[in-house]
């Protein structure tokens, strides 16, 4: 039998819940939160199943190019620091391994908040890919363009652009799931909401 992933704290899950809620709720009259079609069975239907293939695919090839860009880096970063040992170089290093500990912990909570359709992990993977992924990523990229490439660094820089583009399209479709994951889970709040007042109803005895 499958065990389920572990969860966030509470405390971070809670917070993390009313980020993506407070963020990501779509402001559309029309949404299904906010029209009596909520309580419908085929609004019901159409929200049973609220992840996103795109990104899971994405996440996917992004799992088995991520062991081909850290072989990359353990090969060419050692010799890049015993080579050129300035501080340039030690600061690209030390980028590079804050980067592969983040990617990490951001693969994690993207199959996780995805596949078993968790918002707060899921939040938690768009803020990774956002505030620290991209930026690193274009940072480094930039930096490599601007200072003088050695031959070492081209392999480094060759992984690196296939791997920022994964990160981009992960950031773009992360928001996109997100947003459909809090209306789906909204919307079955509201359904079950609407199921125990029709079974209150209909457990009351016929007035007269």
């Amino acid at each position: 039998m499958l065990r389920r992933p572990p969860e966030l704290p509470r405390s971070v899950n809670d917070r993390l819940n009313r980020l993506a809620t407070s963020v990501f709720t779509p402001r559309d009259p029309n949404d299904l939160k906010h029209g009596p079609n909520l309580v419908s069975k085929e609004a019901r239907i159409e929200i049973d199943y609220s992840s996103s293939l795109p990104l899971q695919m994405l996440l996917y090839f992004n799992v088995c190019f991520f062991p081909c860009w850290l072989f990359s880096l353990t090969f060419v970063l050692p010799v890049l620091a015993l080579t050129e040992a300035n501080n340039h170089t030690i600061l690209m290093v030390f980028a590079f391994i804050f980067k592969a500990i983040i990617e990490f912990v951001r693969l994690y909570l993207g199959y996780t908040g995805n596949l078993a359709e968790r918002m707060p992990e899921l939040t938690a993977f768009c803020l990774l890919t956002i505030i620290f992924q991209i930026p690193l990523s274009i940072f480094l990229l930039i930096y490599q363009l601007l200072a003088s490439i050695e031959i070492q660094m081209a392999l480094i820089f060759a992984v690196e652009i296939i791997y920022i583009t994964f990160i981009v399209l992960e950031g773009a479709f992360g928001i996109f799931a997100v947003r459909i994951m809090v209306a789906a889970q909204s919307s079955r709040f509201h359904y079950r909401q609407f199921e125990e007042i029709q079974s209150t109803n209909n457990s009351r005895p016929p007035s007269g």
